[in-house]
Formats: structure tokens, sequence, C-alpha cells
């Protein structure tokens, strides 16, 4: 089969398409013949050893952290899947042809759900979902701010946020995309200029939020700890500002806050596992309803992954951008 590897040798690391073994499943695993993928910002870091997904792999490294297809051949501890499902799944590996994943992971796909909505679901809603859910322990009639709002985690973060009941603000520093965050039912705030703490104090009559999703980083934890109302939670689930900040560490004792990390690299298989079971116990009925969905930029091919990598790092896309892997 067809896949992009990642070579790191020379170095710096290159995509290549090129031949490699078709993936064999394992007692509890699916073999998933692949429609779409989608690009995400870790699949710019170009770390052969971060395509593993926590998950033992043998060899070439292969990209892509997410993908739909059909299932084509199955373990024989597998149960509620069969051979011809569409499946979604959030697991390593996936800019191929095709690939194996524990059913566990996967996920059925929505009646109506073209590949590309499919592919682009699960890292998203699932993440989003987690961090609101889990993490943050969000309550109807609470309010929440996402930073980084039209980042495809973003703006899942704001339709999961509004289907739970919350009041929901969304930052971003472009302008231009303030028409899509009022499209999803979310009070859009332009921070091209600087902080949005003293806006959003004002919108809360000077209480602040309950709950900041970051999907910002770097310098924007400051802003954020004086936008969150005492006892809230800030949830740090991106970092596309940057990796490290500063804080008054007396502001944040006063507010009494919690600033909760969200990753899923650190995470045991039953861990992962579970956020997949929740998701789908309490979103996938939305979801297939339409109330909530993934919002698709644009749809590159597999052999123009590099173009689509340079449209990411450009900052230009409205939504997630997919990989086509084959057509049906």
């Amino acid at each position: 089969m067809q896949a992009v590897t990642i070579d790191d040798a020379p170095a710096p690391a290159r995509l290549l398409v090129r031949d490699v073994p078709d993936p064999v499943p394992g007692p509890a695993d699916l073999i998933v013949e692949v429609r779409a993928s989608a690009l995400n910002r870790a699949d710019l870091r170009h770390a052969p050893s971060h395509f593993a997904s926590s998950e033992t792999r043998r060899g070439p490294a292969i990209g892509g952290l997410e993908m739909a297809g059909r299932v084509v051949a199955l373990g024989h501890d597998v149960r509620g899947f069969a051979v011809g499902t569409p499946v979604m799944a959030m697991t390593g590996g996936c800019w191929a042809q095709r690939v194996k994943v524990n059913h566990q992971l996967a996920l059925p796909v929505p009646d109506g759900f073209t590949w590309a909505q499919a592919a682009a679901t699960p890292i998203s809603f699932i993440t989003a979902h987690d961090a609101l859910v889990s993490a943050a322990a969000l309550s109807a009639g609470e309010s929440v701010l996402v930073r980084g709002a039209t980042s495809a985690a973003g703006l899942a973060a704001i339709q999961i946020a509004r289907e739970l009941g919350a009041r929901v603000f969304g930052s971003t520093n472009s302008p231009a995309k303030l028409p899509l965050l009022a499209s999803l039912g979310c009070v859009g705030l332009d921070s091209s200029d600087g902080g949005i703490a003293a806006t959003i104090r004002q919108l809360t009559d000077d209480v602040g939020v309950e709950v900041l999703i970051d999907i910002v980083g770097g310098g924007a934890v400051q802003d954020n700890i004086d936008a969150t109302a005492v006892s809230g939670r800030i949830v740090c689930l991106g970092r596309l500002a940057g990796t490290e900040g500063t804080f008054n560490l007396d502001e944040f004792s006063r507010k009494r806050l919690h600033m909760i990390g969200v990753t899923f690299r650190t995470r045991t298989f039953a861990e992962r596992a579970s956020a997949v079971r929740k998701f789908c116990a309490e979103m996938f009925g939305s979801l297939s309803a339409g109330v909530i969905h993934p919002i698709i930029d644009r749809v590159f091919s597999l052999h123009e992954i590099e173009d689509a990598e340079n449209y990411m790092i450009e900052n230009r896309s409205h939504g997630k951008i997919v990989i086509e892997i084959a057509q049906d």
C-alpha cells in the first residue's frame, strides 16, 4: 500500500509517499481501508516517534493521527464491528491506504456524513469534549471562553459547550474569522490588538468566565488568569503561540484557580478508550443530528500533503484541513 512516511535521516525530516507493507490485525484490531484523513498541528512536528500515538508500532513511521474509512478485516476478539462498517478513529499512521486500529478506539460514522466530515471529527471533538467535561467539569449555565476559537479544536469546543448549555465566548486574532464564530452562536472577540480580559469582564459584569479553554498558550497565560472568575478552571489544550509564558502567582492564588493540562500523548490505552466511549455516549446523538458538526475548509490529496502543511502553517484555514486518501 502507499503511505506518507516520515524520513528523518538525513535531517531535516521529509515526507515521502512510498509503498509500505499492509498492516496485519491483532486479536482486538480493525483493518480500515482509509478514505480520508485530516491534518493537525501536531502533524507538523515531523518526529517519527510522535506518530506512534502511544502505541507500539514497527516498520516505517507513517504520518497522520485520525481517519475515516471502511473495515476490511478484523481480529477474532472484535465485537460491534463487521467487514464493511464505516468507522472513524483517532490513531497513528493514518496517512495510508490502510491502517490498523484497536476497535475500542473506533467510532461508527454518523449516517449522512461524508468521508471528509468523518475524518475531520475524532481529534477535534473527542479532545474538546474531554477538555470541557472531564477536565473542566463544565455545568449548564456557566460561561466559557475559548482562546484560539477558530482552530479546529476551538470550533468543536464552541459547539460542544453550547450544546451543554453554556454561554460561549471565542477569541481570534483574525477579524475576518469573526463571522464564522457568530454563525456558531458564539460571542466573537477580536484579540488582534492585545488581551481580551477587560472585554470579558465587561461582558460578565466584572465576574469573568468559569471555564477558559486555552488553545493559544505562550504569552496568553496572564490574560487568561485575568479573564477567569474566582474558582474558575483554565484548561491548557494547545500552544499555538508557544510553550512558555509568565504569570502573577499572587493573582492566580487569590482567585483560587485550577489550571489543567490536557494531552492524549501520555494517556494509557485504557484512558484513551474511556475518552472515546464517553464522547460516544454523550455526544454521538448530537453529532448524528447535525447539532454539532465538523467545519471543513479545504481538501487535499495524499500527494499534496506538503501543500496541505504549508496551508496550515500560513494560518489561512477556516476549519479543518482534510487529506483525501481514496475515493469510493
